[in-house]
C-alpha cells in the first residue's frame, strides 16, 4: 500500500476523530491539497452529521426526551472509539458505516425515555456492546464480504451484516426490507425491515445465522414489512 492510500485509510478515522491529535493535523493539512482525500471526507460527513444530530435532537426535553449527562455520552463515545481499529485495518470503504454504527450506540444512549434509570443504563451498555461488535466485526480481516453496487453483505462467523450507502427515502408509508434465503430453500425468508441514516447509509445485523444462509436480498415493502416480496428487489446477493 502506497503512502496516499494510508492517506485515505486515515480519512475514515479523522472523520470519526480516533486519531491522535498529530496525525489528525496531518490529515487536515492533506486535505487541504488533495482532491481524492477530500472527496473520501466529503462522502463521510452525512454519517458525521447522523452522529451529532442524535446526540442533539434526543436532549430535547420539550419533546418528551430524557437529557442525559454529557459525561455519559463521552463515556459512551469513548467506548466506541477505543473498539475502532487502527486506520491501517479499517478498510477506507467501511468508514460511513463505522460512523453510522457510532451513531446507533450514540442515540441508545440518549433515546431511552420509557424505562427506569437503571434499565436504561443496562440497556444502553447492551446495545452500545452490540454496536462495538458490529463495528469488529465489519473491520475483521477474516471477515468474508459478499459486495453489490452501493453495498456489502459482510459474514463473521455465524454473524451476518448487511451495509448500504448512498440509498434514497423509501416512499412514504414504505420502509427497505432484508430478505434471507435458507439453504435448501426456494423461497425467500423475511428478515429486517429499515430505514436509512442521513446520507442514506444503513448497518444492520441481521438474525439469520451467516452459515445457514444462501442469498440475501433488499426490496421496497410497505410499513411493518411483508411475508413475501411485493416489489422487485434492488440488490439480490448469493454467498
Amino acid at each position: 500500500m502506497n503512502s496516499h492510500d494510508e492517506m485515505l485509510d486515515s480519512v475514515a478515522a479523522y472523520a470519526l476523530g480516533t486519531l491522535p491529535p498529530d496525525e489528525a493535523s496531518k490529515v487536515a493539512q492533506h486535505l487541504q491539497t488533495c482532491d481524492a482525500c477530500r472527496e473520501e471526507y466529503r462522502f463521510l460527513q452525512p454519517a458525521v452529521t447522523a452522529v451529532a444530530y442524535s446526540a442533539e435532537a434526543r436532549d430535547d426535553t420539550s419533546a418528551g426526551a430524557t437529557a442525559l449527562s454529557p459525561l455519559l455520552k463521552a463515556r459512551i463515545m469513548k467506548k466506541v472509539r477505543a473498539e475502532v481499529p487502527t486506520p491501517q485495518s479499517l478498510p477506507r470503504t467501511w468508514g460511513a458505516y463505522a460512523l453510522a454504527a457510532a451513531c446507533l450506540a450514540l442515540a441508545v444512549v440518549t433515546g431511552l425515555t420509557d424505562l427506569s434509570l437503571n434499565d436504561r443504563l443496562t440497556r444502553a451498555r447492551e446495545q452500545s456492546a452490540a454496536q462495538v461488535q458490529t463495528l469488529a466485526d465489519l473491520a475483521a480481516p477474516d471477515a468474508q464480504r459478499y459486495t453489490f453496487a452501493d453495498g456489502s453483505v459482510v459474514a463473521a462467523g455465524d454473524r451476518l451484516y448487511l451495509t448500504m450507502r448512498n440509498l434514497p427515502a423509501p416512499p412514504a408509508g414504505h420502509v427497505y426490507q432484508a430478505w434471507t434465503l435458507p439453504k435448501g430453500s426456494k423461497t425467500m425468508a423475511p428478515s429486517s425491515t429499515f430505514t436509512p441514516e442521513n446520507g442514506g447509509v444503513a448497518v444492520l445485523r441481521l438474525p439469520a445465522q451467516a452459515t445457514a444462509v444462501e442469498a440475501v436480498a433488499v426490496s421496497v415493502e410497505p410499513e411493518g414489512g411483508s411475508k413475501q416480496p411485493t416489489t422487485k428487489p434492488i440488490a439480490v446477493v448469493r454467498i
